[in-house]
């Protein structure tokens, strides 16, 4: 699946941009110092006992991220896996969660200013207007609390000021892309300040379908509308309503053919262990005999068990009988009020609201027949209510709070067997989730060099659930040698057919940290921690219920222990910074997620990660920038059972390595500043699947990007181009087997070689 050639264009960019290196050196400074706020007050990166990874918004400009998507390319230990927007799933250190049941919740928490998202089928949003970004690894789960089991990504806006200020940025690309952004910011009366920002983007599918429109496209529309009342200099009232709105084809697939090896004998040449592998031509049309009997394979040697073959021209040509749609509406408002009530003491309080309603439909066999759909409805509300109260003496700084979540959701789910066994599942799902937390965590100056930082967190959360899952014929089943109603026949005994199902659960659990940092001097942090977090429990309702519910309806919460320990340094008079951690997790019941065919279970296993992450920031000489990130780990699930064998098998989406990196030279030009850029991001061999199955495995890649900026000398203008993918490296997000199905792997692949450019007009400030 690699293709590395590269185009004319291709190879005039990278040459450029390797010249530019080699340029005489005018002037640069090294990436900027950021100010993040992941204990709830601003600190400097540098001064954080956290493995922290944070981008300003001009740096993201200078790297091209535009969307959650695309965080991954630089932030070691972190991966982002998508389904065309419709669920987004962020992975760091392991720690994740890989079913795409609109009603779970993640275990890496996405936050927007403060605010948490539940929605995996919403973290998947533009970035505009952005003030930075903090990835935090490890467990946040005294501060953040909510389900931060693995970590955090906490994307912060460019809020109101006084000044009159905005800016209008244009991008146009490859594939019909065209993307707006702009802002405008200012005073609004004595005391009250307001800032608009707005988003646009389009762009036609990138996945060129042969038999229907093509898919993958992107049509959004996102806005932010802030007022910010200043009456005093020690009160502040800050209101946000902010808006995403998509309407597109759904995802796309590319298919290759796979077997399950279910018996032994059953495949010549196989051991009948029960995973799902790649097979030779004749042992794949043996599989499909074997599995779905005369008169399979209805074409030997094709792709799918019911004869389609795929043309070899292209993981992203596709053919779809069903372009399929992603229709999403999400609005928010939130409510932020800070009092600085005396010297040392502050009070803020947070009230957020937000609805969610999301339509999705895809063709999820990827073949011209009408074999397989799923659909997706969603209507969600969101209410949170956070208070804080913060405190600091000469040597104690510390924050309390109390923290309040209600989710109340209804959910459809539609799976379509038409062609196979010609009935639908039809099921809907009512799940209410109540949290309440409080916390605290304190942070104590015991020398001038050693700080002890402890905090605890208490989380009672409620869930409860009405499901009611339908099976019911769609056709005429008598054609194809079935019964009238084959519901019965095929999935008796299993809770897909049953009654409807209802539960509650109600479970308290605690997380905290006890850390120790060390400063002999300003330019130097050693810090060595535990931390513990959790992640509530929950239920298996989503596309199917082809369980028992008496024993998989329900899985458990998981707790992780963390070890870590960790150094932040400032080398050479300020021209590097490392930043290098080290841990150990321990987890009790992992949230682990298995696929097969369309039997989609989350199970609790116990499991382990050991891993470091080292990050190298380097301005060297004058005008050249330099970054290197680096993530290891050695990630297992412990003694999981499976096909009767217990063993060992490794957490999914955790690669032993990533590696990625970055050149950016500056220099003077025509009286402003040129700037030529490489990146690259390197990921290991990981497993798709919470069982080993051979086949469910993506190899290494490399994907590398390149860019060319210009900005004048009053920092007015910025013209910029770039070629994301340039090498058109081909690899998957990740990979769904339907070998019991149809016979085959269904890719989920990533973006081809991009060209596009940037120019953006500044004002005010």
């Amino acid at each position: 699946m690699k293709a590395k050639t590269f185009s004319g264009f291709g190879n005039f960019l990278f040459g450029t941009v390797l010249l530019s290196l080699l340029s005489t050196v005018s002037y640069s400074a090294v990436l900027e110092e950021i100010t993040v706020t992941a204990q709830k007050r601003e600190q400097d990166i540098s001064d954080v006992g956290i493995s922290i990874t944070a981008f300003s918004g001009k740096q993201l400009k200078q790297l091209g991220i535009t969307s959650t998507l695309q965080l991954d390319d630089m932030v070691p230990g972190l991966l982002v896996t998508d389904f065309g927007g419709t669920i987004t799933q962020f992975t760091i250190r392991g720690s994740s969660q890989l079913d795409f049941a609109d009603h779970q919740e993640p275990p890496v928490a996405v936050y927007s200013d403060g605010i948490y998202n539940s929605y995996m089928g919403g973290i998947a949003f533009s970035f505009f207007d952005v003030d930075r970004i903090e990835v935090l690894r490890g467990p946040q789960g005294t501060l953040f609390g909510r389900n931060a089991t693995g970590g955090l990504v906490h994307v912060i806006s460019n809020k109101p000021t006084r000044e009159n200020e905005g800016f209008l940025e244009l991008t146009g690309g490859e594939y019909g892309q065209i993307r707006a952004e702009g802002a405008v910011n200012g005073p609004l009366g004595d005391s009250l300040s307001g800032r608009l920002s707005l988003a646009y983007e389009n762009t036609d599918g990138y996945q060129e379908n042969r038999t229907g429109p093509d898919v993958n496209d992107v049509d959004n529309f996102s806005g932010r509308v802030q007022l910010l009342f200043e009456p005093s200099d020690d009160l502040s009232v800050h209101v946000t309503g902010n808006w995403g709105i998509d309407d597109a084809y759904g995802q796309g697939y590319n298919i290759r053919p796979a077997l399950n090896d279910f018996a032994p004998g059953a495949i010549p040449g196989l051991v009948g262990d029960g995973l799902t592998k790649i097979g030779t031509a004749a042992q794949q049309d043996a599989f499909c005999a074997a599995w779905l009997g005369p008169p399979f394979p209805l074409a030997p040697g094709a792709t799918d068990c019911f004869g389609f073959t795929e043309p070899d021209d292209g993981d992203n040509k596709i053919s779809l009988n069903e372009p399929g749609f992603f229709k999403r509406d999400h609005y928010g408002l939130t409510g932020k009020i800070e009092w600085d009530v005396s010297d040392g003491l502050k009070i803020v309080s947070i009230t957020n609201w937000q609805d969610f309603e999301k339509q999705y439909l895809e063709d999820v066999d990827g073949t011209p027949a009408p074999l397989f759909t799923y659909e997706q409805g969603v209507d969600s509300n969101q209410i949170s209510q956070e208070l804080q109260i913060h405190g600091e003496t000469e040597k104690l700084k510390w924050v309390a709070g109390a923290y309040y979540l209600n989710i109340d959701s209804d959910i459809l789910a539609i799976t379509g067997l038409m062609n196979c066994c010609l009935v639908d599942f039809d099921n809907t799902i009512e799940l209410e989730t109540e949290s309440y937390a409080v916390f605290l965590q304190a942070e104590y100056a015991l020398t001038d060099q050693f700080t002890f930082i402890g905090g605890f967190r208490w989380t009672e959360d409620e869930k409860d659930i009405a499901a009611t899952p339908l099976c019911f014929n769609a056709g005429p089943g008598e054609a194809f040698g079935l019964p009238a109603d084959p519901c019965d026949l095929f999935f008796g005994g299993t809770a897909q057919i049953g009654p409807p199902l209802a539960d509650s659960r109600s479970e308290g659990e605690w997380s905290g940290v006890f850390e120790l940092d060390w400063t002999p001097t300003d330019d130097l942090l050693v810090y060595a921690k535990y931390s513990r977090g959790n992640k509530a429990g929950g239920y298996n309702a989503g596309a199917t219920f082809l369980f028992d519910a008496a024993t998989v309806f329900s899985f458990d919460g998981e707790v992780l222990k963390s070890y870590e320990g960790g150094v932040k340094a400032t080398l050479f008079n300020g021209r590097a910074r490392l930043n290098a951690s080290v841990f150990h997790y321990d987890y009790e019941g992992f949230q682990n997620f298995s696929a097969q065919g369309i039997n989609l279970i989350v199970f609790n296993t116990d499991a382990e990660n050991t891993g470091a992450e080292i990050e190298l920031t380097a301005n060297p000489f004058e005008g050249l920038e330099l970054l290197l990130g680096l993530s290891l780990q050695d990630a297992k699930q412990k003694d999981v059972t499976f096909a009767g064998a217990t063993r060992d098998m490794p957490m999914p989406n955790a690669p032993d390595v990533t590696l990625n990196g970055l050149g950016r030279y500056e220099w003077p030009m025509a009286g402003g500043s040129m700037a030529a850029q490489v990146d690259f991001n390197y990921v290991d061999r990981r497993a798709l699947n919470g069982i080993d199955h051979p086949a469910l495995f993506d190899g290494s890649y490399v994907v590398a990007n390149a860019r060319i900026d210009y900005t004048t000398s009053n920092g007015r203008w910025e013209l910029g181009l770039w070629l994301k993918n340039f090498t058109n490296e081909n690899y998957v997000a990740t990979t769904f087997d339907l070998s019991t199905f149809t016979g085959i792997l269904i890719d989920v692949p990533n973006p081809p070689r991009w060209f596009g450019g940037t120019i953006r007009y500044n004002w005010g400030g």
